[in-house]
């Protein structure tokens, strides 16, 4: 894999929830997508379009902590279209949980941002489609009927946009005391897209959760019955380490290099989660810049 790089795309996470802000100005901002052109990322998605009151636009649905929002959407597809990049928007959630699964409430939102966002990005070139931030491992919070529905609201809305989730598996890494095996986890996707399949175009499950030597079992399956949903198989490669006190810093370059060559075999795209924070060579970590140049060092040669 050594001469190109094997992450090709990376989650903005503007309305941050489990990491701090970088307090960024447009300026650094656009300097960062420079910094994500010059290791081969052509690909962005922003985790959530509006989140608990906050919105990444002057929206006149959603509440804000400011008056008015600053168009940070905008800005960003604007700046990615002069890039040659494509961006993914991601969507409304009302909390982590969506309230204990109100799938009709964050339908019918959804309706409402879809039309907002419409109407001011529609005509971006490199506004290419949307991404369901409603993220589990199993049928939880009435995923399956959650993503179902906003899937399909997706495409009827704007059939020619792809749409993307990014699920995690429930293994060993979840720390939460259930894990689930390849086999489980195909049922249990399986149940899940019996309907929304059909909707959804790109798949890329968390790697963070599962062992690395439980993670090619669970690429192995998965890659299957994503081709048999005719769905694409990516993978979103965490650059963060879950293990240091519970709290998110940049991974250990040893890790990641291990994790990629793995996934190699099986995935179509590697996108992280993600690159401003973890490993950009501006990022508010130290070591994320280490990393950095390790990264660089290592696949850019």
């Amino acid at each position: 894999m050594k001469g190109k790089y094997p992450i090709t795309g990376t989650f903005i996470d503007e309305i941050t929830y489990d990491i701090p802000s970088s307090n960024w100005t447009e300026e650094q901002w656009a300097a960062d997508l420079d910094n994500m052109k010059a290791v081969g990322m052509d690909t962005l998605v922003f985790i959530r379009g509006a989140f608990d009151g906050k919105c990444l636009y002057p929206s006149k649905i959603f509440p804000t902590l400011k008056e008015e929002n600053e168009d940070f959407a905008g800005f960003i597809m604007r700046e990615a279209a002069k890039r040659d990049m494509q961006v993914y928007l991601g969507m409304y959630i009302s909390s982590v949980t969506w309230r204990v699964g109100d799938y009709k409430n964050e339908i019918a939102k959804n309706k409402l941002f879809l039309a907002e966002a419409l109407e001011r990005y529609g005509d971006i070139s490199s506004f290419k489609g949307w991404y369901i931030p409603h993220e589990g491992s199993r049928n939880t919070f009435n995923l399956k009927e959650t993503m179902q529905g906003l899937a399909a609201l997706c495409k009827d809305k704007t059939p020619e946009k792809s749409v993307m989730i990014s699920p995690f598996y429930q293994g060993r890494g979840l720390n939460d005391g259930a894990v689930f095996s390849p086999e489980r986890t195909v049922d249990e996707w399986n149940n899940i897209w019996e309907k929304s399949g059909k909707d959804i175009d790109i798949c890329a499950f968390q790697d963070g959760t599962a062992s690395l030597d439980e993670y090619e079992g669970y690429l192995a399956a998965m890659k299957k019955l994503c081709k048999a949903h005719n769905i694409r198989f990516w993978t979103n490669v965490e650059t963060f380490e879950r293990d240091v006190r519970r709290m998110y810093y940049p991974i250990p370059f040893d890790v990641l290099r291990k994790k990629l060559a793995i996934a190699e075999g099986y995935v179509e795209k590697s996108i992280t989660f993600e690159f401003s924070h973890f490993l950009s060579p501006q990022s508010i970590y130290p070591s994320a810049r280490n990393l950095n140049t390790l990264y660089r060092n290592y696949y850019g040669k």
